[in-house]
This record gives structure tokens, sequence and C-alpha cells, in this order.
């Protein structure tokens, strides 16, 4: 993904019929295809390529309790989803559902197995290196478009939330609070309006120092 381009997105508009004359009104808001394309070509399998979700401005109507809410972050080159944390009430007495990101989104499991990096061994055959549990590679994602050099970017929660101990302890001056670290949406679940968006990432550079 050219970090540097303009992104395009084709989105669901809720309007007409699917292929068995239903409103797919679920499917509002929904990227179908995202600079030209409905997958990326970047990661190690089919399931980490997959777009699945928004873009994160809205979702579909009567949002409940037990659903996923997938979107696209273009900027991470990869689909996230968020579960429902808790109801709050705004300034004008309405019910908001709260979606928050999982602490097991960005862990080292077979879920997450396909981001991981490639890495070529002494005998010269292909392994997949996947880091710690809290940190994600942005190596395939990120580069510069004229000279096409990977940057050795990894990013992660602020703070290094939910991250390995072993990464948590290596650094100093890191104080994870999931109060404030944690990327969340607030939607009003009638309309799926969102009502407040609270992105969190931090990026590192790898050093071989």
């Amino acid at each position: 993904v050219d970090s540097i381009a303009h992104d395009t997105f084709l989105i669901n508009n809720g309007v007409g019929f699917d292929a068995d004359g239903e409103k797919p009104i679920d499917q509002v808001g929904t990227i179908e295809r995202f600079n030209y394309s409905t997958s990326l070509s970047i990661w190690a399998d089919p399931y980490a390529n997959m777009i699945n979700g928004t873009d994160g401005t809205i979702w579909h109507p009567n949002a409940t309790k037990d659903e996923r809410i997938y979107a696209f972050s273009p900027d991470i080159c990869r689909s996230v989803y968020l579960t429902f944390n808790e109801t709050r009430r705004n300034f004008a007495d309405i019910d908001l559902y709260r979606y928050t990101l999982p602490r097991t989104i960005f862990s080292n499991s077979t879920e997450n197995q396909g981001f991981c990096m490639n890495d070529t061994t002494i005998n010269n055959t292909h392994e997949l290196y996947c880091l710690p549990d809290g940190l994600f590679t942005q190596t395939p994602c990120r580069h510069l478009s004229e000279v096409d050099i990977p940057f050795p970017i990894i990013a992660s929660n602020p703070h290094f939330l939910d991250a390995d101990p072993i990464v948590l302890n290596a650094v100093e001056g890191m104080h994870p609070d999931d109060a404030i670290h944690r990327s969340f949406a607030d939607i009003e679940p009638t309309t799926g309006s969102k009502y407040s968006l609270n992105k969190m990432e931090k990026i590192d550079l790898i050093s071989d120092n």
C-alpha cells in the first residue's frame, strides 16, 4: 500500500437490493473496494488480506451488543474488530454502545499468523517470524513510493498496552492505562451513527543497535 498516494474507497450506501431481492441494511457503510481492489496483497495469507467492515465513520443500523464491529484501517493495512464493552449515556441523555479493541487483537496467535513477517534462514527456506504479543509489523505496509525501500516499523498500542511483559519491561517509562490507551468507538445503536471515536496507535522504528 502506497502510504504517500491518496487512498480511494468504494462504500456501500445501502441503496438498492441484493441478489435475493432484499435490502442489505446490515451492509451500510462497508467497504466494497479499497484502491479498486476487494482485498490486499501484502500479507502472508488470504485471511490477513481481507478488507472487512467500514472505514470507521459509520456502522449499520440496529447494532447489537453481541456482534463484532469491523473496520478497515489503511494506516496499518489491515482490518480490526471491536467488541461491546459498556452502555454509556451522552449529555443529551441518549444511550450509546461503547465498543473497544480487544486485548488479543495484536496477539501472537494462530488468528494473526498471516500478519507475521517473512524471514529467510541460513538454508534459504522461508519461515514466518512472528512478533511478541502486542506488536504488529508495518514493514510490508509502509514504504517509500519512489525507491520502494521498506521502513522497519512496528506498531502497538500506546505505552505497549497488552504487550508481552518482556516488551513492556524492556523499555523505561512505559505506563499502560486501559482507560486512556485503548481504542474505542461510541455508537448510537439504532442508527449506527458514530458519536465519538478514539483511535490509539504507537509507531516505533526498528534499530539494529
